[in-house]
């Protein structure tokens, strides 16, 4: 083929995609649909006219806007020891078992204890002679036979018996470990003839009446930290348990390699040991924050460009494209702040690929009572072509 019928054939495909593309756009610009006019029965078509844009719309309601924190933390108790026995001794009996939940000043472990025994009982017997002599004394002393000094000797000599019985008697009770208050005991590896001394482990004492859980929380949130504060924490072992808490105390400094301030909450025990927390295990922490009021709409009239985010509005059947910045997603729909939006506009939620500034809009399923109706179903085949959100008079 000839050069020249090359560039001509090329001048008509650019001049026919141009023509194509004019066409579609006046099309769009006039923000209606393409409805036939032919009649019933009628065997001619009749001439294509342009309409208004087909929408369905939403109200904007208003949200308050929740700032969250979610932190990891590490569950603890009140009170959690390591119990060590006061004296070197032969372990004569074990009173618990890992896991047991003793009393206060409950026995636990018993050491060898025969010679603290036969000392109380040589105390007690020197306490009783010492009583006796100071009885004597002072019999003596009321009939003026006994000199002060002597008296004096024997008050002294009772004194010193009864420091002796309680030494001895010290003595005994440090022979038997007890629980130093009320909790659980955990694991222990000893056994009776095991030789124990002062720094020798005997089991562990937790306090679960209380379970508190320590986290840290950035610098930024430290003026709106207060006790009393609600929080959920779920355990690592448990995604789908959430176990209440509140906020019991907080830091009075941040730490300045971290930027973050510690704070403790305490847990529902219950609910905790249901889960089966235990003092140690990390759990994520939850705080929710409330904040300012805000718009809300609904997540489906965000739309996008190079610009950034926006939505088309509705008033007197006019649509109007307003920017609008989003602050928080929620579930199905968006806290946003937007210059000319206010509570109450409506905004376009379906039909939003054809409309343009300034173009004319019909709202389709909203009744009197500001419910969506359902819509026509039967479209003709004029409208088949279009897109989602026109809808096609029928004939």
């Amino acid at each position: 083929m000839p050069l020249w019928k090359q560039i001509l054939l090329c001048l008509v495909v650019v001049l026919l995609a141009a023509g194509g593309w004019y066409f579609y756009q006046q099309r769009d610009s006039s923000g209606g649909a393409l409805v036939g006019a032919g009649g019933q029965g009628g065997g001619g078509g009749g001439q294509p006219r342009f309409g208004p844009t087909f929408v369905v719309t939403d109200a904007v309601t208003s949200d308050v806007e929740k700032d969250q924190v979610r932190s990891v933390g590490t569950v603890k108790v009140p009170r959690s020891i390591n119990l060590y026995p006061q004296v070197s001794a032969v372990v004569t009996e074990v009173l618990f078992k890992a896991g047991d939940k003793v009393a206060k000043d409950q026995p636990l472990v018993r050491l060898d204890d025969q010679d603290q025994r036969v000392a109380l009982d040589l105390a007690n017997v020197a306490l009783k002679d010492a009583k006796s002599a100071l009885d004597r004394a002072q019999k003596l002393a009321d009939s003026r036979n006994l000199s002060v000094s002597a008296l004096e000797d024997a008050q002294s000599g009772y004194r010193k018996a009864q420091i002796a019985v309680l030494g001895a008697q010290i003595a005994l009770d440090r022979r038997t470990i007890s629980a130093p208050f009320e909790g659980v005991v955990g694991l222990s590896n000893l056994s009776e003839g095991d030789f124990v001394t002062s720094s020798t482990v005997v089991t562990t004492v937790d306090d679960v009446s209380t379970m508190l859980v320590s986290f840290p929380v950035p610098e930024r949130y430290s003026g709106r930290l207060a006790e009393g504060l609600a929080v959920k924490a779920t355990p690592a072992s448990q995604a789908n348990t959430s176990i209440a808490g509140k906020v019991t105390s907080i830091d009075t400094r941040v730490d300045p390699a971290a930027r973050t301030l510690k704070v403790e909450a305490s847990l529902d025990a219950a609910a905790a040991a249901a889960a089966g927390v235990k003092p140690g295990m990390s759990v994520v922490v939850t705080l929710d924050f409330e904040g300012e009021k805000r718009l809300a709409i609904s997540a489906l009239s965000i739309q996008w460009d190079r610009n950034g985010s926006y939505i088309w509005t509705v008033k007197d059947d006019v649509a109007k494209r307003v920017p609008v910045n989003v602050l928080e997603r929620q579930s199905g729909q968006v806290l946003v702040a937007g210059e000319g939006l206010s509570e109450g506009d409506r905004v376009v939620v379906e039909g939003l690929q054809r409309l343009r500034d300034g173009a004319k809009v019909t709202e389709l399923g909203i009744d009197p009572g500001g419910n969506r109706a359902a819509a026509g179903a039967d479209k003709s085949e004029s409208g088949a072509g279009n897109a989602p959100a026109t809808v096609a008079k029928g004939g």
